[in-house]
């Protein structure tokens, strides 16, 4: 999965895939409402608005183990996190 879909002033939280499908989540906290992203591929498959930062990185944070514990796993070499 490559940085170059990510816009700017997004922060990637978690990437995850299975079988050939990549999930990813973004954090979006320059503005208010703070939003969360989930994106399957390109594609925001889910928007989550949240009034501080920290809401937001624990929703996303439930959420991301919740598919893990659906047989997702994180990307290996995620280089899309370092942004």
């Amino acid at each position: 999965m490559s940085n170059n879909a990510v816009q700017p002033g997004a922060r990637v939280l978690w990437c995850l895939r299975r079988r050939t499908t990549d999930v990813r989540c973004l954090l979006y906290a320059d503005i208010l409402p703070v939003e969360v992203h989930v994106m399957h591929d390109r594609d925001v498959i889910l928007t989550e608005l949240f009034q501080d930062e920290k809401l937001a990185i624990e929703w996303a944070k439930v959420y991301g183990d919740r598919l893990r514990g659906r047989g997702w796993f994180d990307t290996p070499n995620d280089s899309a996190k370092a942004g």
